[in-house]
């Protein structure tokens, strides 16, 4: 039986390094049309991104996917703030009887870079939506399809119309599929499989799951992403959604999954006997500062992983790094672990 790996799971070797400040390595990249400092995608969640949080990430050299859990001339409404604010991002449709008609209307509005959003992308409803927007559009969108955690899945919506697919399933700080499914794919050796079926297929990877600091962002680079989608890393920021809530002095905003049991009752106004069960949950997260300061400290990191493997841009991390599978005591060793000795 083959085993799989996680981001903690491996270590990445450094290399002799020529470079003489991590401040020259570029992080630039480019998805769509849409040019960017950073490969970060903040995740479409209605507890992360929503208009102003998209504005944000966009002056702070990152893209926002606005989530798709609002009516349509809600969805454009957001859209259009997003545009006359001078920024741009990702528009997110379901798989439902409303979503061509909800992509038509965000066109419309100027929207030109879609998602389409499903747990399991590798589905009859994702093969349809995905035709139909190709055939109503043509090459004029670029669209993002997910979520996926084969190389199977890879090939089929490549196939099917994708530019891009989103890599990762059960694997998000929130999500709980994994325990109520028993499906997913630990999420280093995830990346590495689709990763490479994405390069025969000629579409690129967003690795969504399980990041919880730069150097994750590294590692799913090394393992041959393109661009990393993030929840966790930005909840509780000053410009995501939500009324904060103060408690025992401290303040905190609401985040949760979008398949989480108070998702699903808000937005289908439902009673919980009525709702399938919850694969995700609800939690409350401390205030964090702005996303531009998060944006930056992440950079930072992920030039400093550069400069370790002799990567000057981002296109080199998959080609120069080596990684290596480390034991539970590795992974340990390599965290600040002063605290926690006696």
């Amino acid at each position: 039986m083959k085993k799989y790996y996680t981001f903690s799971d491996v270590f990445l070797i450094p290399k002799m390094s020529e470079c003489r400040s991590r401040s020259e390595l570029s992080t630039e990249t480019k998805i769509g049309n849409i040019t960017i400092d950073v490969p970060i995608i903040s995740a479409n969640m209605d507890t992360v991104t929503g208009k102003e949080m998209a504005v944000a990430m966009y002056k702070a050299g990152g893209i926002g996917a606005l989530h798709r859990f609002s009516t349509i001339d809600e969805a454009v409404r957001d859209y259009e703030f997003v545009k006359q604010s001078g920024a741009e991002c990702f528009v997110s449709v379901g798989v439902n009887d409303d979503s061509i008609k909800r992509a038509i209307a965000l066109k419309r509005a100027g929207a030109r870079h879609f998602i389409i959003d499903i747990a399991h992308g590798h589905s009859a409803m994702m093969r349809h939506t995905l035709e139909v927007m190709r055939n109503t559009f043509g090459t004029d969108v670029y669209i993002v399809a997910g979520n996926i955690a084969t190389p199977e899945a890879v090939a089929d919506l490549a196939a099917w119309g994708a530019d891009c697919v989103k890599v990762g399933i059960g694997g998000g700080s929130c999500c709980s599929t994994r325990v109520i499914t028993g499906h997913g794919v630990p999420m280093f050796t995830c990346l590495v499989d689709c990763c490479e079926a994405a390069d025969r297929a000629g579409v690129k990877v967003i690795a969504d799951g399980g990041i919880k600091s730069s150097g994750d962002i590294v590692k799913a680079l090394a393992a041959g992403s393109d661009f990393i989608m993030a929840g966790s890393l930005f909840a509780g920021s000053k410009e995501t959604p939500g009324e904060e809530i103060f408690r025992d002095g401290v303040r905190y905003k609401v985040f949760r999954g979008m398949a989480s049991t108070a998702a699903m009752i808000d937005r289908d106004n439902r009673n919980r006997a009525d709702m399938p069960v919850g694969e995700g949950v609800k939690t409350s997260v401390p205030l964090k500062g702005s996303v531009s300061e998060i944006i930056k400290d992440l950079k930072s990191g992920i030039q400093s992983g550069m400069s370790y493997m002799n990567a000057k841009s981002l296109s080199d991390i998959s080609i120069v790094s080596t990684w290596g599978v480390q034991t539970n005591s590795g992974h340990a060793e390599g965290t600040p672990h002063i605290l926690g000795e006696k």
